[in-house]
């Protein structure tokens, strides 16, 4: 009983924390962004009509509400199951449709600084001379402590695949987690050396990007190995019943990176979006 009530809690909080606190969050900064910056003053911040803008921002407003309100739902029904203990899956599905505005968003900006890109008639350019890396923007330390619990994840694996558990996924997890490190391995590198996807985004507000970025991936790889080997040890300990606690603890972890990597709206330099610019 005592384990059903703290999922009812966790998995409420994932459903207040995602779909509404930083919904609310996310439209207030794109809300102070079109009154403070306006199309007639910052021309090249808008390259569609205004009403483009205000029309998705009713749709993100919208999406999150109905998700929302399916959140609440799901906790209606939970309420009324006497079993949670297969609930697991459906923490993971829920919180892939929570994330689906912002992957819409991620999305949609590719076009946005497309567009943005094609609409720049400058024939000259300023550019950073001073080449970026990798331990300019995240501490050699932090980086050497992925790397350690990398490896001693990789440790742990072997360990526990001695005792052939029928659950137990074996070496896939070490490849699980080597693919998801790649992955964030590119993005790093594509963030370091490829090229500026805002044209007229100013040099240290492109470098505190990076670090916010850089600094949130390499937080989520190490929560990540972290959060399966808890689950490993959770089910080797037969406590899988607190497994989508844990879970939904995990995910929660990972949103809060996530927004983390966003970068404060009143450290942009937007004078860059004028018709002439101060700073370029």
């Amino acid at each position: 009983m005592l384990e059903d009530i703290l999922f009812y809690v966790v998995f409420l909080s994932q459903v207040i924390l995602i779909s509404f606190y930083y919904p609310r969050k996310m439209l207030s900064r794109m809300n102070f962004v079109a009154e403070t910056y306006p199309p007639s003053e910052y021309p090249k911040l808008y390259p569609k009509p205004v009403e483009y803008y205000e029309k998705a921002r009713r749709n993100y407003k919208n999406m999150n509400l109905v998700i929302l309100l399916i959140g609440l739902f799901l906790m209606v029904v939970l309420l009324g199951d006497s079993s949670n203990d297969d609930w697991g899956g459906v923490v993971v599905t829920y919180f892939m449709v929570q994330f689906f505005p912002m992957m819409l968003i991620e999305i949609g900006s590719f076009k946005y600084f497309k567009l943005m890109r094609k609409t720049d008639s400058r024939t000259t350019r300023k550019a950073e001379l001073q080449p970026r890396r990798l331990f300019d923007f995240i501490s050699p330390a932090m980086i050497g402590l992925a790397v350690f619990i990398y490896f001693a994840f990789i440790g742990f694996i072997i360990y526990v695949n001695q005792f052939g558990f029928s659950w137990f996924g074996g070496y896939w997890n070490i490849v699980g987690i080597t693919a998801t490190n790649l992955l964030f391995a590119g993005i790093i590198a594509w963030n370091l050396y490829g090229k500026k996807r805002d044209p007229y985004q100013a040099n240290e507000d492109r470098n505190r990007q990076i670090e916010l970025t850089i600094k949130s991936l390499v937080f989520v790889s190490i929560v990540a190995t972290l959060f399966i080997t808890i689950n490993i040890a959770f089910n080797a300990f037969d406590l899988r019943h607190l497994n989508q606690v844990i879970m939904s603890l995990y995910l929660q972890l990972v949103a809060v990176l996530s927004f983390r990597a966003l970068p404060r709206v009143d450290n942009i330099n937007f004078e860059v979006y004028k018709d002439d610019p101060v700073v370029t």
